[in-house]
């Protein structure tokens, strides 16, 4: 900026600059960078609650309270978008984009929030239409929060704030779900670091992510928190051996199919203290959704993944955003394998109700799960069935069991 600056003063431009910039010297930068009319909202405090930018051809949206916006100004040519595209690709050198890799995810750091990383989703022809490239971005603008913080933003209801740590005490093998922007990730990260905040010991904890997403390495420096960058086909491999770092925690975001592998290997070896995020709003059927991850990527047996699935998969909470943009946790539930009828249900525990905007709570708990509860925790147990049960008298919850027809098709067919 001081040379571009210097270059003005030695010879005046006396023209007019296009309205998005405010000045010619920042109209100049921005233009020869590549972000162009876009670059307000990297580097605008305005912008600094936005978790999300996206760019369609020369049209550009950003994220305000959950929903996409239209962005104050176009991309100026279709030539800019290719610049930008460029620019952009310089933080990764091993990027590669072209006709037969037309997509490509990576991370730049993020100018207004030092220390965080915003994470970038690019389409190319022939994945899409000539003229249509696509560059999401999306910001991680959330710090850590506790559960009375969730609560503050009624995220989870006041009540239930005991009874969500209680739960996390148990260590239970647990999976944060929703749709994108839904808030798991921040949910996952209070529940994993509540965890924290509760140990009377330095706990170990390995986080595995593709893209770096969690503060918790940074904020819980107390513990043995290690943080990993690990993906597809080596994402095994490097899982099985942080196993020999002694983790008493395992904290995965955006499973997919890799993920998933190492989870139900996790789940299955016995390893308690299991989290992980995921993309769906149906409980009950994450379980054969895991399945079909883990033979899509290794082959075997689909009913053979099932049953190590419903081995290691115990809690499900699922998180949607709502029309204000608010987040709000909608069910807790505990996964149940029925194995004399061979069906699954997903047993909501706690459950959102949007006519009352309230929550309510269901007290029956498989004699399995309560076993192995109190065989991590017998006073976190106690506490725990006591406080639910107090809650399910004070706001009983009808109709609390759901089955997954799509695991009843597969075990009994």
């Amino acid at each position: 900026m001081n040379e571009i600056e210097k270059y003005i003063r030695r010879k005046p431009y006396g023209g007019t600059i296009p309205e998005a910039y405010s000045s010619l010297s920042e109209a100049l930068y921005h233009e020869w960078k590549g972000f162009a009319t876009a670059f307000r909202w990297f580097t605008d405090k305005a912008y600094s609650a936005s978790s999300g930018l996206q760019i369609i051809g020369q049209n550009i949206f950003y994220k305000e309270n959950g929903d996409y916006e239209a962005y104050p100004y176009k991309m100026p040519t279709l030539d800019r978008v290719e610049q930008l595209k460029r620019t952009l690709m310089k933080s990764d050198p091993n990027i590669k984009l072209n006709a037969n890799k037309p997509s490509a995810e990576f991370n730049m750091d993020d100018p207004l929030w030092p220390g965080r990383f915003i994470r970038i989703a690019i389409w190319v022809y022939p994945r899409i239409w000539n003229g249509f490239t696509t560059i999401t971005f999306r910001r991680q603008i959330v710090n850590f929060m506790t559960y009375d913080e969730q609560a503050g933003k009624k995220t989870i209801g006041y009540e239930s704030i005991k009874l969500h740590r209680l739960l996390g005490n148990t260590f239970r093998n647990t999976v944060v779900a929703g749709a994108t922007d839904s808030g798991k990730s921040t949910l996952a990260n209070t529940h994993v670091g509540e965890q924290l905040i509760a140990a009377d010991h330095r706990m170990g904890g390995i986080l595995i992510e593709k893209h770096p997403e969690s503060t918790l390495p940074y904020i819980m420096s107390d513990h043995r928190l290690i943080p990993i960058r690990a993906e597809n086909e080596e994402l095994m491999d490097v899982g099985i051996e942080s196993l020999r770092h002694d983790p008493e925690i395992i904290f995965m975001t955006e499973m997919r199919y890799n993920e998933w592998q190492f989870y139900l290997f996790s789940g299955e070896k016995g390893h308690k203290g299991l989290t992980g995020t995921y993309h769906t709003e149906d409980p009950e059927d994450i379980p054969y959704q895991a399945a079909l991850a883990v033979q899509t990527r290794i082959g075997g047996s689909l009913k053979g993944h099932l049953i190590s699935a419903l081995k290691s998969i115990e809690i499900v909470s699922i998180m949607e955003s709502m029309s204000n943009g608010v987040k709000k946790e909608t069910r807790v539930s505990e996964i149940y394998f029925d194995e004399l009828n061979n069906s699954v249900f997903a047993n909501d525990l706690i459950r959102y109700e949007r006519d009352s905007d309230s929550w309510t709570y269901n007290s029956h708990i498989t004699e399995r799960l309560k076993e192995r509860m109190i065989r991590k925790d017998p006073n976190a147990a106690k506490l725990f069935f006591d406080e639910l049960d107090r809650l399910s008298k004070e706001k009983p919850m009808k109709n609390p069991m759901k089955e997954s027809l799509k695991s009843k098709i597969l075990l009994q067919g």
